[in-house]
């Protein structure tokens, strides 16, 4: 898998990122089933290709051409990926601050109180884990 930095990607890219980490391999009409469903404005034959190629000029996808119908997959696992999304939106909007990111998330009121107490469990057992580690 890939290591190094990878391009930022668009909130379409994005979308498409996340139905071939649910669903991988998937050729073209899965995907444009996939990415169409639910929408009043489908998204063409063309566009999605378009996408796809840039995706994968990007590295964040492969393409397998061994047969017929061309397959699509990711070049990046799930966790990495949103690992590196998460590090360029850290950097572009909050300085490179986890803390100014943390503060936003909490300040906009969007996150619940269950999803803060979990939040706080998640930051004592990590802590935790690392004071063992010393």
């Amino acid at each position: 898998m890939v290591h190094k930095s990878l391009p930022p990607l668009s909130a379409a890219e994005q979308a498409l990122m996340d139905i071939l980490w649910k669903k991988h391999p998937s050729g073209v009409r899965e995907l444009l089933d996939a990415v169409n469903q639910g929408r009043s404005d489908p998204v063409t034959r063309n566009t999605l290709q378009t996408q796809l190629t840039r995706l994968e000029a990007k590295g964040w996808i492969l393409r397998d051409d061994s047969s017929r119908t061309h397959t699509y997959e990711p070049a990046v696992h799930e966790r990495p990926g949103r690992t590196s999304v998460l590090a360029d939106l850290k950097r572009r909007f909050f300085g490179g601050s986890n803390l100014a990111l943390v503060r936003c998330l909490v300040e906009s009121g969007d996150i619940t109180e269950q999803e803060l107490a979990e939040l706080r469990k998640y930051v004592r057992s990590t802590t935790a884990k690392k004071g063992g580690e010393s």
